[in-house]
């Protein structure tokens, strides 16, 4: 063929789909070959002239192999940014079994947790545009012979997608993937496939139900029969079709043996009348040895039920059996087994009296759909067996026994033996054993339609036949009213109300969250996506420990273009999350960046603010959004920035006041407090060396404090504040005397606020130090001797407060280290 040659291009860009520099026109050209499937003019192409024989070939072949490899790519967010068209295309747009199989592994452990938000989002969107039904359609088209687990991968997604995604995003789950969404939705598609079968076959087409019948046993497996059958039957009973009846036959032949039990019995149980059991199995039964000891045998005499449907089940299944000529020797062959097991002497002594109960119900069943031209041929040895029964009954020691064996003998007798001169009676009392099995007698009438309908719209809706959940308005009364030409349902143009603006859906997913934050035409979304941000990030901490990095880098290149509620902080509460929940990675990468280009001062200072904060919760776990320091750096702080007091907190004052005034005659038992690890500990040098570079290299390279004084002075109280959340840890001791060394050279500075953020560093160095190295040590000797000098000649006053107070604090920790010592 000329087109041949062209194979190996297509294999050369799937190979080659992940190379960055041509990622962009590989998909491009690609999804160029799904699109066009639904188009008329496919002239021109990339690829090559014969355009429908690659669209064909890639399709059939190569398209699994392109997802596969697209999979992992998802991760990356400026891949999916910039890509987004062609990904959306390949993966909508191509085949969708294949899609809907290749996204649902995605949804597996071995894939980044972006990777499956991602493969969540082009499965909802399936979901959306129908392509459950189109997929079951496009299985049901073709009688082709399908292969023993061909299809076991596409039918274990359709069954278990919204289980999957629940466990793995728990509540954050599309709505259209919910349990309670989705499979009504998957009921309706499977209601649409098998009509379409119908029409096939009308037209005198091909058609196979073998996917349907394995995706039936695969959602009863998993315990969705009776909603299943409650969404199916309403379609199948009302519209009476005997060709739709003929395709529903061949779906329960076609259902796996191991699937049987979970299928058959629910759908017993869910029927009303045996005749439209009949419509349903036909004569299935006949043709399969498995269901017929399914019917037969297990649900008559391995198991037995005690729920108020019971009478309708057993009715159902007996009269199924009676209620053709066809079937007849069935009925008769099962009464024959019901009748020995129950008037044998060992299984009344082992069976329990609820499933012996359950056999003689089925009896007196069995006895209504006996005719009188019954041949004596089998009456007579029923009577036998009915009556060696009754005599292991009667000389039973469990009273309840005796009274089943005379209601039984006295109700099946006088059909099995009419002409008995006088009747089998028993002068017993009219207990409920005997009114429940008379009460069997009555054979159930056939309910109408409606009452499958009303079944069904609580597990579809009003609309069985809608899968999108919406429908447009019809014509008439409800939508124009009587009167065409009326104009009251028109607003006047002159009122100008403020309306509420559709607000954006806020993001449910890391990854969708991180895109948001980059829709720089879209401020609703921006606004939402950070909103949502800290709490995503520290909900999904695998995910975020994957993506860190990328979702810092993404907030440290956001700015305020709109008027957004609060953006400072939830800009630096988002920062501070992904420090907290992935400390080593953000953390190198802030003060990294810190020291680099193309950064403006708000920048820098962002990422000096978030350090700190992060620091001080990692230090204490129990902090959520603010720590609050020690009372010593809150004052050096106080005094530093000059903040003003807070209000202050009545609630706390009113309780202080009730307890100072609270008697109490007995002590109260206090809980000893639990001790925590502090997590700062153990990731305390990367918050600080790495950061203290900052200074050292900027020297020789680029310097970031040369823009503005402010910065400077942030980056003494960052650090002072990592020291002082290291406190008690093995490194503090070399971090305070490396904070010193830095802080030495600024000690002349003429600013009078970087002198405060020295005197802060200093006693920050002070407090993490232990008292015994406190006199050793020679960088806080001269420390002191700086100290001693501001208090007595600074002009400041403020100042001479800052070190005199620091000067004491120096003392008094001296004086302990002296104490302990002696």
């Amino acid at each position: 063929m000329e087109s041949e040659p062209w194979i190996p291009t297509i294999q050369s860009f799937i190979k080659r789909v992940a190379d960055s520099a041509e990622t962009g026109h590989i998909l491009k050209t690609l999804s160029h070959l799904l699109v066009s499937q639904h188009r008329s003019d496919c002239s021109a192409t990339e690829l090559c002239s014969q355009f429908s024989f690659a669209q064909s070939y890639f399709v059939s072949g190569p398209f699994e192999e392109l997802l596969y490899r697209l999979l992992p790519l998802l991760s990356n967010l400026e891949f999916v940014t910039s890509n987004s068209k062609y990904l959306s295309a390949i993966f909508l747009d191509g085949p969708a079994d294949v899609s809907f199989e290749v996204l649902y592994a995605g949804l597996s452990g071995e894939y980044a947790t972006v990777t499956q938000e991602k493969c969540v989002v082009y499965l909802s969107q399936l979901v959306a545009a129908g392509k459950l039904a189109d997929i079951m359609v496009c299985k049901c088209s073709t009688d082709s012979y399908m292969l023993n687990g061909e299809h076991d991968s596409l039918v274990q997604a359709y069954a278990c997608l919204p289980d999957k995604a629940a466990n793995r995003f728990q509540q954050n789950v599309p709505l259209n993937l919910q349990r309670n969404v989705y499979y009504p939705t998957l009921y309706k598609s499977i209601l649409l496939s098998l009509n379409d079968v119908k029409v096939r076959l009308q037209k005198g087409l091909s058609s196979s139900v073998a996917f349907i019948s394995l995706l039936i046993g695969k959602l009863c497996v998993h315990g969705l029969a009776m909603d299943l059958w409650t969404a199916l039957l309403a379609d199948i009973m009302v519209n009476q079709d005997f060709l739709l009846s003929r395709v529903f036959h061949k779906v329960v032949s076609g259902i796996a043996v191991t699937a049987l039990d979970s299928t058959i019995i629910p759908l017993l149980r869910c029927v009303y009348h045996y005749d439209d059991i009949s419509a349903l199995l036909g004569n299935t039964i006949i043709d399969s040895k498995k269901l017929q000891y399914l019917i037969m045998d297990k649900v008559l005499l391995h198991k037995f039920y005690t729920s108020a449907d019971v009478s309708k089940l057993l009715y159902n299944v007996i009269g199924y059996l009676a209620s053709s000529p066809s079937r007849v020797h069935l009925y008769h062959t099962t009464f024959t087994k019901l009748l020995q097991v129950w008037a044998d002497a060992s299984s009344i002594r082992c069976v329990s009296l609820d499933q012996h109960m359950y056999i003689s119900k089925a009896l007196v069943v069995c006895s209504t759909f006996l005719s009188s031209h019954s041949s004596d041929s089998l009456k007579m040895p029923l009577f036998k067996d009915l009556m060696s029964g009754l005599q292991n009954h009667l000389t039973n020691s469990d009273s309840s026994i005796r009274h089943i064996g005379m209601a039984v003998a006295q109700i099946l007798s006088a059909k099995l033996n009419p002409q008995l001169e006088k009747k089998l009676e028993f002068d017993y009392d009219d207990d409920q054993i005997y009114r429940e099995l008379v009460s069997l007698e009555t054979c159930p009438t056939l309910p109408d339609s409606s009452a499958y309908e009303k079944q069904s719209k609580n597990i579809l809706g009003d609309s069985p036949g809608d899968l999108s959940g919406t429908s447009e308005p019809a014509l008439g009364k409800t939508q124009y009213g009587e009167d065409l030409d009326s104009d009251d349902d028109l607003e006047p143009l002159g009122e100008f109300e403020d309306k509420a603006r559709p607000t954006e859906q806020p993001a449910s997913y890391l990854g969708e969250c991180m895109q948001g934050l980059m829709s720089a035409d879209n401020p609703e979304k921006v606004e939402s996506c950070l909103k949502v941000a800290p709490t995503l990030i520290r909900r999904s901490r695998v995910m975020t420990e994957e993506v860190s990095v990328e979702f810092a880098k993404v907030l440290l290149h956001m700015e305020s273009s709109v008027v957004i509620e609060n953006f400072v902080l939830l800009h630096h509460e988002s920062l501070v999350s992904l420090l907290v929940v992935s400390p080593v990675p953000v953390a190198q990468y802030l003060c990294k960046e810190f020291s680099a280009r193309n950064y403006n001062v708000r920048q820098r200072l962002d990422m000096l603010d978030a350090l700190a904060a992060g620091a001080v919760q990692l230090a204490d776990p129990k902090a959520e959004h603010e720590q609050k320091p020690s009372s010593l750096v809150e004052e050096m702080t106080t005094l530093n920035v000059g903040d003003k007091p807070s209000e202050p907190n009545w609630r706390e004052i009113v309780d202080r006041r009730i307890e100072a005034k609270t008697r109490r005659f007995a002590s109260a038992s206090h809980t000893a407090d639990t001790s925590v690890a502090n997590r700062f500990s153990a990731v305390a040098g990367h918050f600080f060396f790495p950061l203290l570079l900052a200074v050292r290299n900027g020297e020789r390279e680029y310097n970031p404090f040369n823009a503005d004084t402010i910065l400077l002075v942030q980056y003494f109280y960052t650090l002072g504040k990592i020291v002082a959340s290291a406190q008690n840890c093995l490194l503090a001791p070399r971090m305070a005397s490396e904070l010193l060394q830095v802080v030495w050279a600024f000690r002349c500075y003429k600013e009078l606020a970087v002198q405060k953020a020295v005197v802060f560093c200093i006693t920050m160095a002070i407090m993490v130090t232990p008292v015994q190295d406190l006199l050793r040590n020679a960088s806080l000797t001269e420390a002191h001797q700086y100290l001693l000098a501001l208090a007595g000649t600074s002009p400041n006053p403020e100042l001479q407060e800052m070190a005199t107070k620091v000067l004491s604090y120096l003392q008094h920790q001296v004086q302990i280290g002296m104490k302990s010592k002696t």
